[in-house]
């Protein structure tokens, strides 16, 4: 398999823009897509401050298999992994992910001595030819620059803790008050719910009415969240396009009527006619230990609301 110097620099070159995570990583899996045959392939990110890595994109695997696939640290290939070695399996293995494959590749993704997470390709009925393996190495490596710039990035920004012009907490600052409000709330065995609203295709947004009527979009939002909200409700910017809202002594049923009835003006926003809008709502409950797992449940509640074509507001369940 012949070094192409100007499909490489391509792939570099379309890295150095401003996108999103799963943006670049489409980027690097469409040019593996284009140099390798294989049956099926996957990224696992590790979820930020936790044990848990999850399906961040893939190709040829099922959508239940996607979203309910996790691994732990203490799982035994991911021990493996943390030693930083690809894992060059043949039929049988000892590690499957969803389909019976003739050879598997394991390669984690790293900077320094942090595992960031780790990508798997395999074949049905051929092998990967040493050449194949060197070149998906190389794809590996770039995939964890990425991953590292992208957590790089987002430490900065939660380092900001208040944005100054939405007046309103970064995730780090979020995260610390909520910890604490969901001790209080479990200690006393009161009700509290997380609600998440992501902006889908932001990137797009931004391409159809350029960045600055997008920041203004936002910072519309924010402001009717702000203004709809009791005092003693956090809000804060969780992603580049997600908010959240922290509703303390909050039941389920009252968190619905909250979501129902900001949405509905967020609704009326006349830019809101190019893109969408979806909700997720988390309740605590005795099986949820702390606020970060709320948050990754409405998360959850929210990206399955932009599969829903009968409501944009999903309840974790």
């Amino acid at each position: 398999m012949e070094f192409n110097l100007l499909s490489f620099d391509n792939l570099l070159s379309g890295l150095l823009t401003k996108q999103e995570l799963e943006e670049h990583l489409s980027h690097v899996i469409r040019y593996i897509e284009d140099e390798f045959d294989f049956q099926s392939m996957g990224i696992y990110l590790k979820v930020p401050n936790s044990d848990i890595y999850r399906m961040k994109i893939s190709r040829n695997t099922s959508y239940t298999f996607a979203k309910n696939s996790i691994f732990k640290n203490n799982d035994p290939m991911l021990e493996e992994l943390m030693h930083f070695k690809i894992l060059d399996i043949k039929s049988p293995g000892r590690y499957i992910f969803e389909k019976e494959y003739s050879h598997l590749l394991v390669l984690p993704l790293y900077h320094n001595d942090d595992l960031l997470g780790f990508i798997f390709i395999d074949k049905h009925n051929e092998v990967f030819e040493i050449e194949e393996m060197t070149k998906i190495k190389s794809y590996a490596s770039i995939i964890s620059l990425i991953v590292q710039l992208d957590l790089q990035s987002n430490e900065i920004e939660q380092h900001r803790g208040i944005y100054v012009s939405e007046k309103i907490y970064s995730f780090k600052a979020f995260l610390e008050r909520s910890e604490v409000i969901f001790s209080m709330m479990k200690r006393y065995k009161r009700h509290l719910a997380i609600a998440v609203i992501k902006i889908e295709n932001c990137k797009n947004i931004v391409r159809t009415i350029g960045e600055d009527k997008t920041n203004d979009l936002l910072k519309q939002i924010s402001h009717i969240i702000k203004n709809d909200l009791r005092e003693t409700d956090i809000i804060g910017k969780i992603r580049k396009d997600s908010f959240a809202v922290l509703m303390p002594e909050t039941s389920s049923e009252n968190g619905i009527i909250t979501v129902n009835r900001v949405n509905e003006r967020i609704m009326k926003l006349p830019m809101l006619k190019i893109c969408k809008i979806c909700w997720g709502i988390a309740n605590k409950d005795d099986n949820i230990d702390n606020a970060e797992d709320l948050i990754k449940f409405a998360e959850h509640a929210a990206d399955d609301s932009n599969r829903n074509e009968n409501s944009n507001i999903t309840i974790y369940k």
